[in-house]
């Protein structure tokens, strides 16, 4: 028996060209609420795994048998995942990650992949031999509760054998659990949640409504909490939980804070509509997007209001796809010489960031054929800088957007940067034309609002094609709606603010007003 035994370990290790003949460590028993297995024999795995998910990738992918125990062979190694997008885990009760990994001389990395940013984590090199890691959940991906892959990355054409992919928690005494699987603010996870973690800083946008805790979900459900939320931001809201027997008390804590752009992006001048394709802002009539973030990008984008204003948050993994690539979106840019946006971050240290547009021509055909890209970094005019809008306004005719390319047929635009948080507005092309170069009057023949300066306590009046209007404080809280009776009594403090007013045509105007 031996003497088989032998022959097929040395029958494996030349047939597969695998030279390890020890199995993975044999993880210790742990209750079944205490772990969420992926791949493993140890304990019982979830449905649906993909361990060969093939995104195109060089890796081959086998299952093994070392020494009587089923692991993964990753060959000629450069990177390989492992998906179960079909039922999303919500890993925020566990404590790590626990991967036992084998190389010839490999460093690879894990990620783990949900809805959120993708972060890397080394596993290290210990070539020859396995090596157990325990990685902390907390800041393991964007979003603890809905993770759906596994990423390996790292390789350089090697060998790596993984086993025992699971996550888990220290198991707790029966009816002392005072923990949280899942904490929501305003309908969605606090991001970074973690159920051991007690202490979030969550960012408002000035003028944002007052954020409310929507959802404390305890892991034992017979614990129970008290929710007290904030009444102001800056301010704190706190979730106390109590275990099922009383004993164990835990308190989690969110601190909100004011981030983001203070005030809105700059308005753009009025333009004649044939002298501008937008493709997002408020001021002109925007083209047909089939998607913002498009299936094949990797960062996510939220729509805010900034001061009233439609704005776009993006939270970056590497780049976010603009599409209009179903037929009859396509645009046609030839006529256009200039491009125009407008972007903020509070990334704190911008030395080495990069903040990158490209348009992408299919040509006709039904993927890129040409595409123009224009980067700007801390170097560049304009440059990247940390908190202030920064407009680009750069001709598209000459430069670095040129690179023989064509703008006839133009189906993408992709943004790629590695400031993580960037917010945009007023994505358009444009050529010189018409304009209103005042860009803060309102259109007297079509908008009036008067008196300017205005006393408070006395009545403000507009007339013209106004279907609604806002009145903005210098922070960029909302302190007044025009109703529809044509004026309204001004009961504000003494100071400058913002009027904003929507056209029947849909265009937005606004303007500075005093009141005295």
């Amino acid at each position: 028996m031996k003497i088989l035994t032998l022959f097929l370990v040395l029958t494996l290790s030349i047939t597969s060209g695998f030279a390890q003949t020890t199995a993975a460590p044999q993880p210790p028993a742990r209750n079944a609420a205490d772990v969420i297995s992926i791949y493993g024999e140890a304990y019982t795995n979830i449905a649906g795994v993909n361990t060969n998910p093939n995104w195109g990738q060089s890796t081959v992918v086998t299952e093994v048998n070392i020494a009587g125990n089923k692991a993964l062979q990753y060959t000629n190694f450069n990177y390989q995942g492992t998906d179960w997008a079909g039922t999303p885990q919500n890993i925020a009760a566990m404590e790590f990650l626990h991967v036992d990994v084998w190389t010839n001389n490999q460093s690879p990395n894990v990620f783990v992949i949900s809805s959120g940013v993708e972060i890397p984590h080394p596993i290290g090199s210990q070539p020859g031999s396995w090596k157990s890691v325990d990685i902390p959940v907390a800041g393991i991906t964007g979003n603890l509760s809905s993770a759906i892959q596994f990423k390996f990355d790292g390789g350089s054409g090697g060998t790596i054998v993984l086993d025992n992919l699971y996550f888990w928690k220290k198991p707790v005494a029966p009816g002392t659990d005072a923990s949280l699987s899942d904490l929501k603010v305003d309908g969605s996870t606090v991001s970074g949640f973690a159920s051991n973690t007690t202490s979030y800083t969550v960012g408002r946008l000035i003028g944002s409504p007052l954020p409310k805790i929507t959802a404390a979900t305890t892991t034992d459900t017979a614990a129970t909490t008290v929710i007290t939320n904030a009444t102001a931001v800056p301010g704190n809201a706190k979730v106390e939980v109590t275990s099922k027997n009383g004993t164990v008390k835990r308190t989690y804590t969110i601190s909100y804070i004011f981030a983001g752009p203070s005030t809105a992006a700059p308005v753009p001048p009025n333009r004649n509509a044939s002298d501008v394709i937008s493709i997002f802002s408020n001021s002109y009539k925007n083209v047909n997007i089939d998607a913002f973030s498009a299936v094949w990008d990797d960062s996510d984008v939220e729509d805010v209001k900034i001061a009233g204003n439609d704005t776009k948050k993006i939270t970056f993994g590497n780049f976010l796809g603009i599409d209009f690539s179903t037929p009859g979106n396509h645009l046609n840019l030839s006529g256009m010489t200039r491009f125009h946006m407008d972007f903020f971050t509070e990334t704190p240290a911008v030395i080495g960031k990069v903040f990158n547009s490209k348009f992408v021509d299919f040509g006709g055909t039904a993927a890129e054929k040409s595409a123009g890209e224009l980067n700007i970094n801390d170097g560049t005019n304009p440059a990247v800088v940390s908190g202030q809008w920064i407009s680009i306004d750069v001709p598209i005719t000459i430069g670095p957007w040129t690179n023989n390319i064509t703008r006839t047929d133009v189906a993408q635009f992709v943004i790629s940067s590695n400031l993580k948080e960037v917010y945009v507005d007023n994505i358009y092309f444009y050529k010189p034309g018409t304009v209103n170069t005042d860009d803060s009057v309102l259109k007297q023949d079509r908008v009036k609002v008067f008196p300017n300066p205005v006393k408070s306590g006395d009545f403000l009046k507009y007339e013209g094609d106004i279907q609604n209007g806002e009145i903005y404080d210098i922070r960029g809280v909302k302190v007044l709606s025009l109703d529809n009776s044509n004026s309204t009594d001004i009961l504000l403090d003494k100071g400058v603010y913002i009027l904003k007013v929507k056209t029947a045509s849909g265009e937005f105007i606004t303007k500075k007003l005093i009141i005295q």
